[in-house]
């Protein structure tokens, strides 16, 4: 047990060690499309040369935020990558088990869940899996960076010395040089540590002093430091994060404060001395970044609980739970919230106040926002502006320009008019209607007449009144006339008077090619005022009118609700067409002559049919569904059928053969000798055990079905021809013995022998 202890605890330390660049590496938003196949490469062969598993390796990558829609993505790139060039790939690196690392979904418990959205500000910030403050490893080395244990230098000669080498720095400070030997650089920067290097490699490559071989160095990874974030922290705990990580790096890491933490004293400890302390609320509220202090081993960051909070709710930008610092003032709190929105009433703000067992309402005026100390726990209201004009009135309807106006005392019905560009000509003089709130604010409405005010007798009009002048159709009821029929737009238009049929044929675009304008049919509504229940409701006018509108019945004058209808030329329509397939010398569609086209009509049309047609095997189609046809050498009447558009005619081939099928041990296709339907069932090796030979029935060529007759023992079979197809159906399993018609019809056949039995003996 300590041994298995042990080793899960030397793995979680290679985790930690090696992983630290894959750890590094941001996959927030990534879009695997957009990685070039280097990355994808590089990325896995990470995973791999830290001792992850296959399936681990998905794990963190979805832990350090790649989505889940481009999971597949990546798996699919990596194992084209390999399949393509495997060689690239290390042994630790390379994917056993293709399908089963396709397969494999156990990625999916680490999928990042959302935090619940606080309503105390600054905290739905860390509630995110998306955004992360990680330290970007792709920007050149800080000069200032120190050198220390597990930093890895890449060091490359170029010039008339060409060599690459990777030196890790060792636990006592040293890396060691090929043909040079260990070198010092513990403690130094990357610019301290160039030249130090520089000096010892010049011995060993002597170009380096005449310039003829250049020495490039930079940071190819970089160790981690140990950090320990405690207090009101969401996860506190020891953390291995980057050198080149900062205080907010961590502090993201660590999942931000509980809502008992503060984000206002964020402090940062280092020997046991506290040298910073952070607030997030310059970052959340301008975007710019406190001093970003860099991280050194073990030091240590602290959240404390909140020292003051307040609540702003109401008309503000930003409704949410602030924390103050001790001597911020309402002003302060207030431009938290983002101040007031376009609703608010600014001239003062309501404070619900703690005051020991009982709590205390404060109205606070504006004037004094900058000086008052808002208390733990305080309630602020911003209240809505009412909507109350202190000078307005507005008038609607028949004028030229509606719309609100300036109100002053004194101010009359016919000023507002004038200012409105005056009344339009439709305006109804009899009566306006103005409303009104009364001081205690009632609605009251008041009627005017505005021939007497355009007269000199002046209405005197209040704030906030609202005026409606009418026009003259808003009172009437709009009247219609309706055309339908063959006319190019067919609908309904508005009734205006003295309107005449040739106006009502015009605007519905004239007549249409094929329109019977001969015989117009006008229906009109009789006007009857009696109280009596009469029978005829609708008269109707015959007009005979002509394609130029220049006949008599052309001025016919029209009235509202008439309903005019143009019918069709009785003879002017195309009958549809016939489709004729099969052994015909010019199959086709072709179009119907005449409304009693018959079938030997059509045929004669098509050119007869071929030498290899049967005419007693025809098959019609009505909308998809076969009629029954039989035109055998007896029976030729069915030639006389008459067609209807869409039917369509097919002429089978004069087939010398029997087809049979079904039930059968040998089912073919054989040459017609005989009539026997027995004969063709033996030449197919006759019924197989589950066969109904009762059920058996033919299809001749015309498509039409016969099955067998009977009477009493007696079996009549129908007569095969050619092209006939005999079908044995075969009896479904669940159904054993005989069928109740054959058990009915034995029966009947018991029964009447044993009534003639004893007839004869009696």
């Amino acid at each position: 047990m300590i041994k298995f202890i042990g080793k899960i605890i030397g793995i979680l330390i290679v985790f930690l060690i090696m992983g630290a660049p894959l750890r590094a590496q941001n996959m927030n938003n990534a879009k695997i499309n957009q990685y070039s196949d280097q990355q994808i490469m590089q990325l896995w062969q990470q995973a791999a040369e830290s001792g992850l598993s296959e399936s681990d390796a998905m794990k963190l990558l979805v832990k350090k935020g790649l989505k889940p829609s481009e999971v597949g993505q990546f798996k699919k790139r990596l194992v084209g990558l390999q399949t393509a060039n495997k060689s690239k790939f290390s042994k630790s690196s390379l994917i056993q088990d293709t399908t089963g690392f396709m397969r494999d979904s156990t990625w999916v418990l680490e999928v990042p869940e959302l935090k619940k959205l606080s309503n105390r500000y600054g905290y739905d910030f860390f509630s995110s899996p998306n955004i992360s403050f990680e330290p970007n490893l792709r920007i050149a080395t800080p000069k200032t960076y120190v050198l220390g244990p597990d930093d890895q230098l890449n060091i490359t000669l170029t010039g008339l010395n060409e060599t690459e080498i990777l030196a890790r720095v060792s636990p006592d400070g040293n890396i060691n040089i090929p043909y040079v030997g260990l070198v010092n650089i513990n403690g130094l920067t990357i610019e301290k540590a160039r030249e130090r290097i520089f000096s010892k490699m010049a011995k060993s490559y002597p170009a380096l002093k005449t310039n003829q071989t250049h020495l490039s160095i930079t940071l190819n990874s970089y160790r981690t430091v140990r950090v320990t974030i405690i207090g009101e922290a969401e996860r506190p705990g020891a953390y291995q994060i980057s050198a080149l990580s900062s205080i907010f790096n961590a502090l993201y890491t660590s999942g931000g404060p509980t809502e008992n933490g503060s984000l206002r004293d964020i402090r940062l400890m280092r020997n046991n001395k506290q040298i910073a302390s952070i607030d997030l609320y310059e970052f959340l509220q301008t975007g710019k970044m406190p001093e970003d202090i860099r991280l050194e081993d073990q030091d240590v960051i602290v959240y404390p609980p909140y020292f003051k909070r307040v609540e702003f709710s109401g008309q503000v930008k930003r409704p949410a739970i602030y924390e103050l610092k001790q001597n911020e003032t309402l002003a302060q709190a207030l431009a938290f919230a983002g101040g007031f929105n376009d609703l608010a009433f600014t001239d003062r703000l309501k404070v619900v106040q703690r005051n020991g067992r009982e709590k205390t309402y404060k109205d606070i005026e504006s004037n004094v926002f900058a000086n008052y100390l808002p208390m733990q726990a305080d309630s602020i209201y911003a209240e809505k502006q009412l909507p109350l004009f202190e000078n307005k009135v507005s008038i609607n309807g028949a004028v030229y320009r509606p719309g609100d106006y300036g109100f002053t005392k004194g101010l009359s019905l016919a000023a507002v008019i004038k200012k409105a560009d005056g009344l339009r000509i439709d305006a109804f003089m009899a009566r306006a209607t103005v409303k009104r709130l009364t001081a205690n604010r009632e609605r009251q409405m008041l009627s005017v007449d505005l021939n007497k005010v355009m007269a000199g007798n002046d209405f005197i009009l209040e704030r906030e009144d609202s005026v409606q002048i009418y026009a003259k159709q808003d009172l009437e009821e709009v009247q219609y006339i309706n055309i339908e029929g063959h006319v190019r737009t067919p609908g309904r238009m508005v009734f205006r008077e003295g309107m005449q049929i040739q106006d009502v044929i015009a605007m519905s675009g004239g007549f249409m090619k094929d329109a019977a304008y001969h015989r117009v049919e006008l229906s009109r509504i009789k006007k009857s005022r009696t109280d009596s229940l009469e029978n005829q409701l609708v008269d109707i006018i015959k007009l005979e009118l002509d394609s130029n509108l220049s006949s008599n019945d052309n001025q016919f004058k029209l009235q509202a609700q008439d309903y005019i209808y143009v019918p069709r030329l009785l003879n002017s329509v195309f009958l549809g067409d016939i489709k004729v397939s099969g052994e015909v010398l010019f199959p086709g569609n072709y179009a119907i002559e005449k409304r009693n086209e018959t079938i030997e009509n059509i045929l004669q049309r098509a050119g007869g049919l071929t030498k290899f047609g049967s005419l007693k095997d025809l098959q019609v189609y009505r909308k998809g569904v076969l009629i029954g046809v039989n035109l055998n050498e007896n029976n030729s009447r069915d030639l006389s059928l008459p067609l209807l558009p869409g039917d369509s005619l097919f002429i089978s081939r004069n087939d010398p053969f029997v087809e049979i099928t079904g039930a059968v041990y040998s089912p073919q296709i054989t040459r017609y000798e005989s009539s026997s339907f027995k004969s063709y069932i033996s030449a197919a090796g006759g019924l197989k055990n589950r066969a109904s030979l009762a059920k058996a029935y033919i299809q001749y060529g015309n498509g039409i079905n016969k099955k067998q007759k009977r009477f009493l023992f007696l079996r009549f079979y129908p007569t095969v021809t050619p092209g006939s197809k005999i079908i044995v159906p075969e009896v479904p399993e669940g159904q054993k013995g005989l069928s109740i018609a054959e058990l009915s019809a034995i029966t009947t056949i018991v029964s009447a022998l044993v009534s003639m039995a004893a007839i004869l003996k009696l």
